[in-house]
């Protein structure tokens, strides 16, 4: 006769089968040396102020952050 298996034996099964094939999986390694960030090539470009063209009027220029100096600790 043939054997019955329990709904845990098929699980326990199933389990195994899974680990082997999350096991069994190639990792390739990553071979792209690009730039990290920015491109160290970019270069800045100049806005034009809204005096220097006549009706233009363009987005404000960003201000530098000040950074570590205004945290109270």
């Amino acid at each position: 006769m043939s054997k019955k298996r329990t709904v845990q034996d098929i699980e326990k099964e199933l389990k195994r089968a899974r680990n082997e094939e999350r096991n069994t999986r190639n990792i390739t390694q990553n071979k792209k040396f690009d730039f990290i960030g920015v491109d160290p090539e970019s270069k800045e470009t100049e806005r034009p102020d809204s005096s220097d063209v006549p009706d233009y009027i363009g987005p404000p220029k960003r201000k530098k952050k000040k950074g570590m100096d205004s945290l109270p600790f």
